[in-house]
């Protein structure tokens, strides 16, 4: 994330940061950072108190472990296949492994190698279509979808692609008219 500051003095100074960070979303933090917020603008917490309230926040541990975390990523994956990417009966077991191979990079193994967590989305997309290819090759790529394997594996880390592709969809109904 990269924060820029202005001083609206009259230096008109600016400074730049970059912050790193795990990536991820915990919305039950975010909810509580949100009503201590609400309570700091209607002026019935002071701005110490809300600072405390906000470093217990931050450092409180996670509300379910990051192992159960993994498995909904693979039980993610196996939902938005069929769902978006065409994917059959057969592929779901393997959307559900797949998911949970990038559940299991994103949050168990990413945090601990930080040098490689820059890089994750691309180490998971080689990994994931890997694995995708091995899968849709069996049987003449007659059993599996390769491209529904390898798209719906990696749907959690690249949720704007969902997006793009729904309003592809209505978008193509749309050029008949034209």
């Amino acid at each position: 994330m990269i924060v820029g500051f202005r001083n609206p003095g009259s230096t008109l100074t600016s400074k730049t940061q970059i912050v790193h960070t795990a990536e991820g979303i915990d919305l039950a933090r975010l909810h509580d950072c949100h009503l201590v917020y609400k309570e700091v603008i209607r002026d019935c917490v002071g701005v110490e108190e809300a600072i405390t309230r906000l470093d217990e926040i931050i450092n409180r541990k996670p509300l379910r472990s990051p192992w159960v975390l993994v498995l909904i990523y693979g039980v993610a994956s196996a939902t938005v296949g069929p769902y978006e990417f065409e994917a059959g009966p057969m592929d779901i077991p393997v959307l559900f492994l797949l998911g949970c191979i990038v559940g299991f990079l994103q949050l168990i193994l990413a945090p601990r190698f930080e040098r490689s967590s820059k890089f994750f989305e691309l180490l998971a997309a080689i990994i994931t279509s890997f694995f995708a290819r091995m899968f849709g090759s069996i049987n003449g790529g007659n059993t599996f979808c390769f491209s529904a394997l390898s798209l719906a594996s990696i749907a959690l880390i690249l949720p704007g692609y969902i997006i793009c592709k729904l309003l592809q969809a209505n978008m193509s109904c749309c050029d008949t008219d034209i």
